[in-house]
């Protein structure tokens, strides 16, 4: 009896994720593989305490949290704070569908997040050398390189850029329109660089037909329906290959959308621009490039201030 009311548990269990998946397709967030890997681990954890995910408590998600900064030695704060981000979504579906009464995440707050950007981030010189000399010798090649030129161009991410159709480009006005969990399912418009929308172009004229399954360009896809955690990998992979090639620190797809706000800041951009263009809703969470700026300015007064020559003098 039993092991019939548990099996009809994980049954209802299994029905309820793959319904809140099925909400995410139709919101068209590209990253709902990751939702359902986090939310699945979630409630995993959950049985092997024995407590029902419908009546779970704010204390429950602070042990949670503890539990996964224990079990992921070396998880950032803003890797805790995404995973649990993604489970409150999920608690949201739950409200809406009326399948719980009230929010455990209410009265939850996140990790405090320290205002750090990733140490790879390339100068404007290095970023130059490898989208210049980016090896295309395949059609495969073609489409990753045009990805990377939008991940900089644009300041986009990778699961913005692997969820895009054709419409979403306006090669005329010279804009790219996003829409992710970010956009809270809302269309963005951002500027786009001639650069990028060629590289576009070459990739739909030369590859895209070959690289896409005839559902896919009826769906008007731009790229192959791959998960983002897929097209992030397999770019991964050939830019570290590239920048071994090249003689370059190895970087990642997020550090373009870094490296794009810092160079534009570095020439002059106002942080107001280059917040609206990121997309950020605060503007303390653009303010952590300025930080990179700082460090430039110490670094001018280092060397070149009156002051600080006749100290090395002395020295």
């Amino acid at each position: 009896m039993g092991t019939e009311k548990q099996r009809e548990k994980e049954e209802k269990r299994t029905e309820v994720l793959e319904a809140f998946v099925k909400h995410l397709r139709l919101r068209h967030i590209s990253s709902h593989d990751r939702y359902e890997k986090y939310v699945k681990e979630f409630l995993e954890y959950l049985e092997s305490i024995d407590i029902d995910y419908t009546s779970i408590t704010t204390h429950v998600l602070n042990d949670y949290r503890a539990f996964v900064l224990a079990q992921k030695k070396g998880c950032a704060r803003g890797t805790v704070n995404n995973r649990l981000t993604r489970i409150k979504s999920f608690y949201r579906f739950l409200i809406k569908k009326q399948l719980i009464a009230s929010n455990p995440f209410t009265h939850y707050k996140g990790l405090k997040r320290g205002t750090i950007i990733p140490k790879n981030i390339l100068s404007v010189e290095e970023t130059g050398i490898l989208l210049d000399n980016f090896s295309v010798k395949t059609d495969a090649d073609l489409m990753m390189y045009s990805m990377v030129e939008l991940l900089y161009g644009s300041s986009l991410r990778i699961s913005e850029v692997s969820n895009l159709t054709i419409g979403d480009i306006d090669f005329k006005r010279g804009y790219v329109y996003i829409t992710s969990e970010k956009t809270n399912g809302g269309r963005l418009k951002v500027p786009a660089t001639e650069v990028s929308l060629h590289a576009v172009k070459r990739y739909m004229k030369y590859a895209r037909e070959k690289l896409l399954s005839e559902s896919e360009k009826q769906e008007d896809r731009l790229y192959p329906r791959q998960s983002e955690s897929t097209h992030r990998c397999l770019l991964n992979r050939k830019l570290k290959a590239e920048c071994r090639r090249l003689g370059l620190k190895p970087v990642s797809t997020h550090s373009f959308r870094h490296s794009s706000a810092t160079h534009m800041l570095r020439k002059g951009a106002g942080i107001r621009e280059v917040q609206a263009l990121l997309g950020h809703t605060r503007l303390s969470s653009t303010e952590i490039y300025t930080r990179v700026l700082k460090d430039d300015l110490k670094h001018i007064v280092k060397t070149f201030h009156p002051r600080e020559q006749e100290a090395a003098k002395d020295g």
